[in-house]
């Protein structure tokens, strides 16, 4: 572990945005990021995990802090009875542990593929797509307090995962080390979300835990940008959550718009639908950033693009929906440091 300062964040985020950490460490060891956790507090600075990049966006200040990265990026596999256990490290990249899940027959994750970020990001996250939930198979995660230095096990009990967001969003000083997933060796395939019934439809293969990664992977391919060529973080919004008689006033002005139940008498209702055909915002640019042609709550960034560029376009596209829907919408993408 070597502390190195000024360390420009913008090459460690998909959005390729953002000014430098003050302090910038990678910890490649436990031992390291107990090590990393204890400079934080030496130079009494706060400290700020980082994954892959792909769900932050950093301010053009930088950050006043310790940001580390996070490399522990081990994976285990573990007979337990009629489940497996799968045991990686906060820094491995998620895809490739849905690969080394797939490769081995083993379902619970597949509708998950295409995600960027790392474990660590997806515990944080809860992220979820094409009806499948990070935390429906999540055990357990081991961290490390980062102000004291001590170790806990979080189980799956007291993670509180929600709609994108658990504990370890809102408890930011357990570092995660990491992460137990238990996953299923027969089971039957989730293709009940609209773009699988499709392939299936179209006769696409969809039996085994790769062939469904496969499949997905394909469909995220058309809706989103290729990171390499735009920066981007994936959806910058959450699809609301509101009350039921909201919902139902919206769905009678607004006909065609997909609303789902939600826990807790609550909708969830289809925000790039609203962006799309009650808004006409596919496209809609504000200089160098602009929603996605293929998918609205994505922002994508041009090289040159500034955070306060992303910024305005986002608070642009909050006031239309507002005024428009009466919903205050809520960015996935979060403020880094």
């Amino acid at each position: 572990m070597s502390p190195r300062e000024g360390v420009p964040l913008a090459p460690f985020t998909t959005f390729h945005i953002g000014g430098s950490a003050r302090v910038f460490i990678e910890a490649t060891t436990e031992e390291e990021v107990r090590a990393a956790c204890g400079e934080a507090t030496r130079r009494a600075l706060p400290l700020y995990p980082l994954g892959a990049g792909s769900n932050v966006l950093v301010r053009d200040e930088g950050v006043e802090g310790v940001v580390l990265k996070v490399g522990l990026r081990d994976c285990t596999l573990i007979d337990d009875g009629g489940d497996t256990l799968l045991v990686a490290g906060a820094g491995l990249l998620w895809d490739e542990v849905v690969d080394r899940a797939a490769a081995q027959g083993i379902f619970g994750i597949e509708n998950l593929a295409g995600i960027p970020g790392t474990v660590g990001g997806a515990a944080v996250q809860n992220i979820g797509a094409y009806g499948a939930e990070f935390s429906n198979v999540f055990s357990y995660a081991d961290t490390i307090e980062s102000t004291t230095g001590e170790h806990a096990r979080i189980e799956r009990a007291d993670a509180a995962f929600g709609y994108r967001t658990s504990f370890f969003k809102t408890h930011r000083t357990h570092v995660i080390e990491r992460v137990a997933l238990r996953l299923a060796k027969t089971a039957q395939p989730n293709l009940a979300y609209a773009d699988l019934a499709r392939a299936q439809a179209e006769s696409i293969p969809l039996t085994t835990p790769q062939e469904i990664a496969r499949a997905i992977r394909a469909i995220r391919a058309e809706k989103f940008p290729h990171a390499a060529e735009e920066g981007s973080a994936g959806s910058f919004f959450k699809n609301p959550v509101i009350p039921r008689e909201h919902a139902a006033m919206l769905s009678a002005r607004y006909p065609g718009l997909p609303v789902f139940p939600h826990e807790d008498g609550a909708a969830k209702v289809s925000l790039a639908w609203i962006l799309d055909h009650a808004l006409s915002l596919k496209g809609f640019s504000l200089g160098p950033v602009r929603l996605y042609e293929k998918q609205p709550l994505v922002i994508v960034a041009r090289e040159g693009a500034r955070a306060q560029d992303i910024d305005a376009l986002a608070r642009e596209v909050e006031a239309r929906v507002r005024r428009a829907t009466g919903i205050a919408i809520e960015r996935e993408v979060e403020t880094f440091g």
